[in-house]
């Protein structure tokens, strides 16, 4: 069996050589980072083995919050009221986040679970969990094994993650989800 001589880019689907880290096409990086990814992967499944029994409550109630939201939109005037109340945003940095949840999780929890946050720093990864899911994880220490990871759901914000490099600097607004091996943002959007 022969091995291929081209494969398709990641981002602009040109065809272009095998071996080639750099598309000449589009001039963006290939990757080349999948046994990184399959190695945190793994690590997060054992993790989620582990602590699955601790977070199965977290998520029920979490499912429950939205069939009250549903219930409030049945009331116009509370939800009138509701919309025009200013979010307050928490300033914070990834790693006094990241630096809080390490030290005491149920604390974290306390201060900083379903709050809004700005974070701001530099792109550490760029990629998909296991179910599609698109994130990006602020850079921390060199060798850190959690870091702070950021969801995204809308797709005008799903195309600005396409553009992003590691190393560039973003400051984004999204809502702190807990702690689940990294401290998670999810619903994030650029600023």
């Amino acid at each position: 069996m022969e091995t291929p001589k081209t494969k398709k880019c990641k981002f602009c689907q040109s065809e272009i050589p095998q071996k080639a880290s750099v598309c000449p096409q589009c001039g963006k990086k290939q990757g080349g980072k999948a046994k990184w990814v399959i190695a945190v992967i793994v690590v997060l499944l054992i993790f989620s083995a582990l602590m699955g029994g601790e977070e199965k409550p977290a998520s029920s109630s979490g499912g429950n919050a939205p069939v009250a939201e549903n219930n409030a939109a049945t009331e116009p005037s509370n939800t009138e009221a509701e919309e025009t109340a200013p979010v307050e945003i928490m300033e914070i940095s990834p790693a006094e986040l990241l630096s809080s949840y390490e030290a005491n999780e149920v604390k974290g929890d306390a201060l900083y679970e379903g709050k809004t946050m700005r974070l701001s720093g530099t792109v550490g990864s760029i990629g998909k969990d296991i179910v599609d899911d698109v994130y990006i994880t602020f850079a921390g220490e060199e060798f850190a094994v959690t870091s702070v990871q950021c969801y995204f759901s809308d797709e005008a914000q799903i195309e600005k993650v396409m553009e992003l490099q590691e190393g560039d600097a973003i400051t984004l607004v999204g809502v702190c989800d807990g702690k689940f091996g990294n401290v998670l943002i999810k619903d994030c959007v650029f600023e």
